[in-house]
């Protein structure tokens, strides 16, 4: 046990990142977050680096290791798309219901992702699930790989006909 001590405090950060990623989808927010966390892991591995009797790269490694981590779950989203992958069954049922003239009621779950609203997109009937309750900034899911009809301040392409929008 007490050679997994040094990796405690990079696990718990890794796990949190992937938690922030995946439960505060906005995409700045992910990436601040991530670059404030990296920063103190460098810190942090500097210190350790300077105070370590012995096996100085390992405790370099082992610090530095969760800052590449962050800077990936910010690059690639991947916990969101993981997710994503897995409900995207759900997520094609309610957008059918949507185009079918029947919304979903909301509020409504779709795994850890609140939907407070359901609709289509003026002109271009694009059917969104939106974690927001403002419908002239949508922050949510739409049936249109790049958000199509919408204001983007980010957009987060989960697959080839999904994307995670947020509108400014």
């Amino acid at each position: 046990m007490k050679k997994l001590k040094p990796f405690l405090p990079s696990t718990i950060a890794v796990l949190a990142a992937v938690i922030l990623s995946v439960f505060l989808i906005e995409d700045t927010i992910v990436i601040l977050s991530c670059m404030a966390v990296a920063l103190v892991g460098i810190a942090v591995a500097a210190v350790r680096y300077i105070h370590a009797k012995r096996s100085r790269l390992r405790v370099l490694g082992v610090t530095l290791a969760p800052v590449v981590i962050f800077v990936a779950i910010a690059w690639s989203h991947l916990p969101v798309r993981v997710v994503f992958r897995i409900l995207r069954p759900r997520f094609e049922q309610a957008a059918s219901q949507i185009e079918a003239g029947t919304p979903p009621a909301t509020p409504f779950w779709i795994g850890p992702f609140k939907i407070k609203m359901a609709g289509r997109r003026g002109e271009s009937g694009t059917p969104y699930l939106a974690s927001n309750e403002e419908s002239s900034e949508i922050n949510g899911f739409v049936r249109h790989p790049d958000g199509h009809g919408f204001n983007l301040w980010s957009c987060i392409t989960l697959d080839d006909a999904w994307s995670y929008i947020a509108e400014d």
